[in-house]
């Protein structure tokens, strides 16, 4: 069981030398041999600033109409969104660019 766990190991250290990112740190405790792995940090984790309108999309769901870029962003918090519904925004976030959803940290009213 040990050399399967060194064998993950040291396979996850590898993967994540090869991708440039830093391994994640791994907890082993001896006497049930379970091991709790946390991700590292991730440098896309960090947050960032898009303008637009709170738009309702098809009646059902909030989004951020950015007419600057032509880009509709999906956003996390419908609830914070929905009081700004129609308005213009600075929303503070991470983009998740796989999906294109905005995980919403705070959505002022823009001047």
């Amino acid at each position: 069981m040990k050399s399967v766990l060194l064998a993950v190991a040291i396979i996850s250290f590898g993967l994540c030398a090869s991708s440039g990112r830093s391994p994640a740190k791994t907890l082993t405790t001896s006497s049930a041999e379970t091991t709790i792995t946390s991700p590292s940090s991730d440098p896309d984790d960090t947050a960032q600033h898009f303008e637009g309108v709170i738009v309702s999309k098809n009646g059902e769901l909030l989004v951020l109409r950015d007419d600057a870029h032509n880009t509709w962003y999906h956003l996390d918090d419908q609830q914070a969104a929905s009081k700004h519904l129609g308005k213009k925004v600075l929303v503070t976030g991470t983009l998740d660019a796989r999906t294109d959803v905005i995980r919403v940290k705070e959505i002022d009213e823009a001047s």
